[in-house]
């Protein structure tokens, strides 16, 4: 007789490949179809993981057809199960997964979208803390070079081939064709809302490089690298206004 970990590893298995021979001899009902009553489970998982991924994926699912966005989800479940009890953090994976299935080969636009959608997703069940105010910038003084700005951990960014975000505010016709320029967007939370902001290359560089904790001084020349003009007190005062910074480390 397996044990209980071994056992739900098989039936794991079952349930993904739909095969339940493995199974064999550990579903036994005495008054049911245990065969059916293990095809009705196996509906059901898929039906309520593909729910939730049209529920955080919602402008990707419209726009891509639901139908086939219903095929996509189908086959991400089976490549990529949740791998723990949490379901608000499952489908981080699916952009990755849509850029590489051959279905959507016709539709570059979906994995982009589905990466917007994941930031957003994400931004709302992050936590959001006190902001810093912006007179902590008079107490920097000559070690601003060596701090980090600790940015709030909702803040999420997004490169896409496309401006995607008026398609996914509704305020662009989803049957209209996007022009193509590269746009990058940061994606925040604000109390219960979200927050957008379209960074130049310069600002995306420097918000990008606080938000994996790097130093301000390296922050600052990848900005710099790419727009020489780059005011740093300027973009500073930027992230304190929007609320982004949340404390100041020394990282001496």
């Amino acid at each position: 007789m397996r044990d209980l970990a071994e056992l739900q590893s098989a039936m794991t298995e079952a349930v993904l490949s739909g095969d339940a021979a493995s199974l064999a001899g550990e579903l036994t009902l005495p008054s049911a179809d245990s065969v059916r009553r293990f095809a009705i489970f196996r509906n059901n998982t898929f039906l309520s993981l593909t729910r939730h991924l049209a529920a955080v994926f919602p402008v990707t699912a419209r726009v891509g057809d639901e139908r086939f966005f219903r095929y996509a989800a189908f086959e991400f479940v089976k490549a990529y199960p949740p791998r723990e009890p949490l379901l608000s953090s499952y489908g981080s994976a699916l952009p990755r997964f849509l850029a590489k299935f051959p279905a959507c080969r016709s539709g570059p636009i979906l994995p982009e979208m589905a990466s917007l959608e994941w930031a957003v997703h994400s931004a709302l069940t992050a936590a959001e803390n006190s902001p810093l105010a912006p007179c902590v910038l008079a107490k920097l003084g000559h070690s601003a070079p060596n701090l980090r700005l600790m940015l709030q951990p909702s803040l999420h960014f997004t490169v896409s081939r496309w401006p995607l975000l008026p398609l996914w505010q509704g305020t662009h016709a989803e049957d209209r064709l996007l022009d193509r320029r590269i746009m990058r967007t940061a994606i925040f939370r604000s109390g219960d809302r979200v927050r957008f902001a379209e960074l130049s290359s310069s600002r995306f560089a420097f918000w990008r490089s606080l938000a994996r904790r790097k130093q301000l001084e390296c922050a600052a020349a990848r900005a710099l690298a790419r727009d020489p003009m780059f005011d740093l007190v300027d973009e500073i005062l930027a992230l304190f206004r929007a609320g982004l910074v949340i404390a100041v480390e020394d990282s001496h």
